[in-house]
């Protein structure tokens, strides 16, 4: 397999503590850090769950002192990252820990960034150029994101009405498959074809190496035999497991390398159509397959591969495309996850988003560049691939 860079750096920044339970080594890790009042971010549901109440019980085991900051809603607004951070700095909190979804996770990261360094927070999208800040925590309840590991922190700017990514690596993540138990059918299926999707694109991006791949393929394969498991049966403990583990090493390897273009245009179908990042992704994710296959052939096979696909050896890189979509496809029909009919987006309206994708973060490590009318055509593309 070759790769396009003379040379690539890999590591593990945000160790992670993993198992049933685990949750309850919270408070005993933030004491550990000298930390003695901590911020907790979340969303409005969550905050009255046994969930949240399990991250402040090992918080006052340990002595220590909480705030709640429960106001985050889907793909966080940038004035809720004010708002938290001001309320933050008067608590006079010492850590972070984001408890939730893909949403909390980042809204946490970008409250951390603003924690210890001025704004507007425009100023660190896509960049790494900040102060260090106080420690910050992550506990996923949901398995597809993999944001308790990475440094994207996804928002939406209010002032452009798109989805911008500031950058912040966490310290430490706390991944408990209990946390993901009561999870829905519908949410388990696509936070799960988010995390395909992180794979998918990571190996058949840009910018490539070993390391991602084995960690994306590895998830891929888990994802195929334990995600419809995990749809079925909510509470089968090996199931939510390997979902966790699968989610987690997805979110490692594409945090190294980055999604492209099913994420460009996932991100846009969120910001246009006020879908969420998951499903939105996950329709995107056969097209983009037949896309990335025209010249990555090789590396959609490799995602062939770990979904236990039969193909002959000689198959063109357009064969291996439309095998790969059309699987995917199926699986999503296994899993139940909705069409975009059913959200009220027609084809034209998806065709009609092209401009904003060519303006995503996503956009530059695209593996193969594409005009206007040609990404247009992959847009209805995208819309006709999966119907439900």
């Amino acid at each position: 397999m070759a790769y396009p860079k003379e040379y690539y750096t890999y590591g593990q920044k945000c160790p992670v503590y993993t198992g049933p339970g685990i949750v309850k080594e919270v408070g005993k890790q933030v004491k550990a850090r000298g930390c003695k009042k901590v911020f907790i971010v979340t969303d409005p549901f969550l905050a009255t769950t046994d969930i949240v109440k399990k991250v402040t019980d090992s918080v006052t085991a340990e002595g220590l002192d909480y705030v709640v900051y429960s106001e985050v809603n889907v793909d966080p607004l940038d004035t809720v990252i004010y708002e938290a951070t001001d309320i933050a700095k008067k608590e006079n909190v010492d850590c972070i820990v984001g408890v939730g979804g893909g949403s909390s996770l980042d809204a946490a990261k970008s409250i951390d960034i603003l924690f210890a360094n001025p704004g507007p927070l425009s100023r660190y999208y896509m960049s790494l150029d900040h102060k260090p800040s106080i420690p910050l925590f992550e506990v996923p309840t949901t398995t597809g994101t993999g944001s308790e590991c990475t440094m994207f922190s996804v928002i939406s700017d209010t002032q452009t009405g798109t989805k911008k990514v500031p950058y912040k690596i966490p310290d430490l993540a706390f991944c408990d498959p209990e946390l993901t138990y009561d999870l829905p059918a519908h949410l388990t299926a696509v936070t799960g074809m988010d995390a395909f999707a992180h794979a998918a694109e990571t190996m058949t991006g840009l910018i490539q190496n070993p390391h991602t791949d084995a960690l994306c393929s590895y998830g891929i394969r888990e994802l195929v035999k334990y995600l419809p498991i995990a749809c079925e049966e909510p509470h089968n403990k090996e199931a939510r497991q390997h979902m966790m583990d699968a989610s987690n090493l997805i979110g490692i390897g594409f945090g190294e390398m980055g999604c492209h273009i099913g994420h460009a245009i996932g991100q846009c179908i969120g910001a246009a159509f006020h879908t969420t990042h998951g499903i939105s992704c996950a329709w995107a994710l056969p097209a983009t397959m037949e896309y990335a296959a025209v010249t990555e052939g090789d590396k959609v096979k490799m995602v062939a591969d770990f979904m236990g696909l039969d193909y002959p050896e000689d198959i063109s890189n357009e064969g291996i495309g439309k095998l790969v979509s059309e699987a995917i496809s199926a699986f999503m029909k296994k899993i139940k996850v909705q069409p975009m009919s059913e959200y009220g987006i027609t084809r034209e309206a998806l065709i009609d988003i092209a401009d904003i994708v060519m303006q995503d973060n996503c956009w530059p490590v695209i593996p193969r560049q594409l005009t206007k009318p040609e990404l247009e055509r992959l847009l209805g593309r995208v819309y006709d691939s999966y119907q439900g």
